[in-house]
């Protein structure tokens, strides 16, 4: 329903190997994990996320920068512009939602963000039941998703976590999903029925196979808590599992800085 374009990289660097090492160091810490229903999971598990995210997001960060540096992208974006945040995200591993959900709980208006995640996922799922009612015998099925999602953006309807002045209000916390897509072309390429302009020059950032391969083997370590892989509806979950969940007697939510000292192989 757009212009948008992927770049792959069969990037090979040692940007790369930063970042493959973080995903494991990563996955060694959720494989410490001791079982679901124990008393200090949520405590050991928002532990690993403030020790292990912020790592896996700077290498991730390198190597998409080393991929837009030998690509020759001449990228457009510019702080608080904002005019791609009103995208309905998905693909969203569930360690980052534990942990951008980590992150809001030290708001005050925590509980507004909550509702407002949900008031969004509400709306694109009711947008998505009426793509898939009107489908005609035969379609593709994701063709309703890529349609919904556009009459989702088209809502105009911005990021609930965005501060006054457009700006991310959870930026060192954003998604994978958030750090991937850029443009080229002016902004105003970016809003509205202008994405679908042939102007626009929007584009996402894959990674090469062997890092997407290791970020989904961490993932499938967090497939019990069956979060959804869309950004509102899974930051919805995180709250529906933990609330806001202060760690068993005499312990506390890790703060995002230092997290607690926890034993990891």
């Amino acid at each position: 329903m757009n212009s948008s374009e992927v770049v792959d990289s069969g990037l090979n660097s040692p940007t790369l190997e930063a970042l493959l090492t973080a995903i494991a160091r990563l996955k060694t810490g959720i494989e410490s994990l001791p079982p679901q229903e124990a008393v200090d999971y949520y405590h050991l598990l928002t532990a690993i996320s403030v020790r292990f995210v912020p790592d896996l997001y700077e290498a991730y960060d390198a190597c998409v920068a080393s991929i837009l540096a030998t690509e020759k992208k001449k990228v457009t974006c510019s702080r608080s512009c904002s005019a791609c945040c009103s995208h309905y995200v998905s693909s969203v591993e569930p360690f980052e939602l534990i942990a951008l959900d980590l992150h809001l709980k030290k708001r005050e208006n925590y509980a507004d963000l909550i509702l407002a995640s949900y008031n969004r996922t509400v709306t694109y799922e009711k947008i998505l039941k009426a793509e898939a009612s009107e489908e005609k015998p035969g379609a593709v099925a994701e063709e309703a998703d890529d349609r919904a999602l556009y009459r989702y953006f088209l809502r105009g309807r911005s990021c609930p976590y965005l501060e006054k002045d457009g700006s991310c209000g959870v930026y060192e916390w954003r998604p994978m999903a958030c750090r991937m897509f850029f443009a080229e072309s002016s902004p105003r390429f970016c809003a509205g029925k202008a994405l679908a302009s042939p102007w626009n020059r929007n584009f996402q950032v894959e990674l090469p196979d062997v890092a997407e391969q290791a970020l989904a083997r961490c993932s499938r370590l967090l497939e019990g808590l069956e979060l959804p892989e869309e950004l509102f509806p899974g930051i919805v979950a995180v709250n529906g599992l933990f609330g806001r969940y202060e760690g068993p007697p005499g312990r506390e939510v890790p703060s995002d800085s230092n997290g607690p000292e926890v034993s990891l192989p």
